[in-house]
């Protein structure tokens, strides 16, 4: 039986219809309006694992977690601002929360090496696609994602551009780095055109074909090799259909990916489609599961890319191959920043805001708004560093949830759009 801490204990007992102390998969908020006690958690937002000694604050009163990432505050009622520190992550704070029972997730500062392997193989039946005179046969091999966007497992690099095979053989070598857990493989096979010329101003890649491996257990640290990836056959292709709708007017710049949805929150995306691509050659979703789905995931962005304005739409269970875009969320309008609070006009349509602040390591701290505020603040206990350039992005984000009650964990899934503005202050 876990053992409470002191101050757990002495709140139980001042209270006696305080809500029993939970932890909220993933973080969350729920259990009711705070009304004269709140059970506040901090867990590792990577792990799930309880946060010991961490420094949390409500409404100006502080105290440390115990050795199950848990404390207990009284004589607190409504909404309230959780400020949470913690040795070697980014500084977190939830204003404008209310529930008696809160689990606030952290993350850890810089960088963090995800765990990963090293995967081998070739594509087989390479020699039985063609291309025209000329052109070029390439294969571009990457690995599924799980469901948790900003994952750095998402996002692994092959050092040397690997996982890029091409030639005219009867089989295609590639070398690519994965995140640990089951994986899909998926290559890409594209033409590559370059139009007769040494420059490369005027090159283009058609994707004409597929190939799969599915189901590969990763270890990390432990590398395979000898894996076959086999070809989709053409009764298993089909053109996908996708529709922009009205991005906001200053996003100029538009991307898609094309996601194939695993009932084990696995998400197969497919490489990134040429900038403004509005149809693409995608496998069927049988392909990969008897009840996998679609998902389209649109980018609007400036011509900085993502150091400029951008809004992104997700877009799950697609059943069909005409992929549509729509409320868009324009990105926050009107930011302003010091080292003390941050200031945006409200984003239409957006259920909560947040803003980060970053220096050259990554994001410091995080301000997350749930009452329809239109500023955030930055306690005494997060506070930032006096000096230096920091980069703030206010983001406002759409989701189909209730403040008052969800699971960042289990409710991933009603997250349907996020939109930022960065400045720099110095």
């Amino acid at each position: 039986m876990r053992t409470l801490s002191w101050l757990a204990f002495a709140g139980l007992v001042a209270c006696g219809n305080s809500p029993d102390p939970r932890v909220i998969a993933g973080g969350g908020i729920g259990d009711g309006d705070i009304d004269g006690v709140i059970n506040v958690y901090v867990i590792d937002n990577e792990s799930y694992q309880p946060i010991t000694d961490a420094t949390v604050d409500v409404g100006g009163k502080q105290a440390m977690t115990d050795e199950t990432g848990l404390v207990i505050f009284q004589d607190v009622s409504g909404p309230q601002t959780v400020a949470v520190k913690a040795t070697g992550y980014r500084g977190t704070v939830w204003q404008g929360a209310n529930g008696a029972n809160i689990t606030v997730p952290v993350t850890k500062l810089g960088t963090e090496t995800a765990q990963q392997a090293t995967l081998t193989g070739t594509i087989g039946g390479w020699d039985s696609i063609s291309v025209a005179p000329g052109h070029l046969k390439a294969g571009l091999v990457s690995y599924s994602q799980n469901d948790t966007l900003g994952d750095p497992a998402n996002n692994l690099q092959t050092p040397a551009q690997g996982n890029l095979c091409s030639g005219t053989g009867t089989s295609c070598s590639f070398s690519v780095v994965t995140r640990t857990g089951t994986v899909t493989l998926i290559a890409a096979i594209v033409d590559y055109d370059p139009h007769g010329t040494v420059t490369t101003d005027d090159d283009t890649m058609t994707v004409i074909g597929w190939a799969t491996a599915p189901s590969v257990q990763v270890n990390a640290g432990i590398n395979q090799s000898g894996l076959a990836l086999s070809i989709v056959q053409a009764g298993s292709l089909q053109n996908a259909t996708i529709d922009f709708g009205t991005p906001p007017a200053a996003l100029a710049k538009h991307d898609a990916l094309i996601g194939i949805e695993l009932s084990n929150n696995e998400v197969v995306q497919l490489p990134v489609l040429p900038s403004g691509s509005t149809t693409a050659l995608v496998p069927t979703t049988d392909v990969f599961a008897p009840n996998a789905t679609y998902r389209l995931t649109a980018i609007a962005q400036t011509t900085d890319g993502d150091k400029g304005a951008q809004s992104i739409l997700i877009r799950r269970a697609q059943q069909t191959t005409t992929l549509a875009a729509d409320s868009w969320l324009i990105p926050p309008t009107n930011v302003a920043a010091t080292r003390d609070s941050a200031t945006f006009d409200a984003v239409a349509n957006a259920k909560v805001a947040s803003v980060q602040w970053s220096d050259t390591t990554g994001i410091i701290l995080e301000v997350t708004v749930f009452d329809n505020k239109t500023e955030a603040r930055v306690p005494a206990l997060v506070a930032l560093p006096a000096t230096g350039t920091l980069t703030v992005k206010a983001q406002g984000i759409g989701a189909d949830l209730d403040v008052k009650n969800f699971s960042l964990d289990k409710d991933k899934k009603l997250l349907w759009g996020v939109s930022a503005q960065p400045i720099t202050i110095q």
